[in-house]
């Protein structure tokens, strides 16, 4: 017991035995406001009421009725209930839930935190997806994502095998990193036609952004057999004025938007048997169409892709394009390339070196080609560090 308590055990019972109140507070050293605080406790509650209560209110305004975590829990369980390609691909998580009570009209509303703890005790959650990390840095000087079409991010997945087969198959996947829209194609062992034209395809069913961010593979910045050459796909870009920014080598978590969806889609598709390429493209379907219409995000105020992009207005490739089939001249336009700087104080541009300084070692520069006079830019920090000529192989 705590000494305060064997103090008010004291005081009532030298108050039981008839001793004044003044006498009683000044064997005890207490004021007269302390002892009429606990003597109508006891009154009141008997020795119990001479206890310490809890200073945590009786009633906690997070607190969830009966009837709402039963509501939580059959939204839940509807969400997750597996019925076909499509319901294999609806989210499930605390936003979603949270969305589906606001349509029911359910006021008000839970928080996200309680939602997560009536999943957690009714054990209706599940294991989490290990994906890819994101990078989170002020400094990184690439595009930010403010709208969509602003930001586009294209990479490449594989190889993944089919039953009974050894065929090398790979996902081809292009998202808007602001609003989430998808688009993925499956196949084997694409070339670069194959790459050209699904960026095609995609441009023409999401539209043509101001950026395209992309890793370094030998698709999209292999210059052939010539340093400083830019290859078809960094000519389509430039042809149809999409900017293309490559992001530092090595370093997949600038491209987290896509690579965060390639871990969670591979993970409910591949977790069934795929017995053929038809199978795969039938799911990949279903999965662009429950992700566009019906995945809910927090940061587009819990609305969808589609809701979203209702009202945007964007640059769009027409559907004859066929520019790509042909062979591409150099147009006007940049290349961006966000290089870290490593112990050599250098980066590499299309295989050309370029000297930025020891003061950058360590840090992320922004290297841009201006094809129209062939100058090289090189920004740190928003500032102009370097500037070279860079003639560009086959111009």
């Amino acid at each position: 017991m705590s000494s305060e308590f064997d103090l008010r055990q004291r005081a009532i019972r030298l108050w039981l035995a008839g001793q004044r109140v003044t006498d009683i507070c000044r064997q005890l050293n207490r004021g007269r406001d302390w002892f009429y605080t606990w003597h109508p406790r006891y009154q009141d509650h008997g020795a119990d009421g001479l206890r310490d209560r809890s200073r945590a209110p009786q009633t906690s305004p997070g607190q969830l009725s009966a009837e709402m975590r039963r509501a939580i829990v059959a939204s839940r369980d509807r969400l997750v209930r597996r019925r076909g390609a499509q319901a294999r691909y609806r989210l499930a998580g605390a936003p979603t839930i949270q969305h589906d009570l606001e349509v029911l009209g359910y006021t008000p509303l839970p928080a996200l935190r309680s939602i997560e703890r009536v999943l957690q005790q009714t054990r209706r959650t599940s294991p989490p997806l290990r994906l890819q990390p994101t990078c989170a840095c002020s400094d990184y000087p690439g595009p930010r994502a403010h709208r969509s079409n602003a930001v586009h991010q294209r990479d490449l997945v594989g190889p993944r095998y089919l039953k009974g087969s050894h065929a090398r198959y790979y996902f081809l996947v292009y998202k808007d990193a602001y609003d989430q829209t998808p688009y993925v194609e499956f196949h084997r062992a694409p070339d670069l036609d194959v790459v050209l034209c699904f960026v095609v395809r995609a441009w023409q069913r999401l539209g043509l952004p101001r950026y395209l961010q992309v890793d370094n593979d030998l698709f999209f910045a292999g210059t052939g057999r010539w340093p400083a050459a830019l290859n078809r796909f960094i000519r389509l870009a430039l042809l149809v004025g999409v900017e293309l920014v490559f992001i530092p080598e090595g370093e997949p978590c600038w491209n987290g938007s896509v690579e965060n969806f390639n871990g969670w889609f591979q993970a409910r598709l591949l977790a069934i048997q795929l017995h053929g390429p038809a199978q795969v493209r039938r799911e990949l379907q279903a999965l662009m169409d429950i992700c566009y219409h019906e995945h809910i995000h927090p940061h587009l105020d819990f609305q969808t892709a589609a809701q979203v992009r209702r009202s945007f207005t964007g640059r769009v490739l027409p559907a004859p394009f066929k520019r790509h089939q042909q062979p591409l001249p150099i147009a006007i336009g940049k290349v961006t390339f966000i290089r870290k700087v490593r112990g050599s104080d250098r980066i590499t541009i299309l295989g050309i070196k370029v000297t930025v300084g020891k003061r950058r070692h360590g840090h992320d520069v922004r290297a841009t080609l201006y094809t129209r006079t062939q100058i090289l830019k090189v920004y740190f920090r928003g500032r102009l560090v370097k500037q070279l000529n860079y003639p560009i192989r086959g111009s």
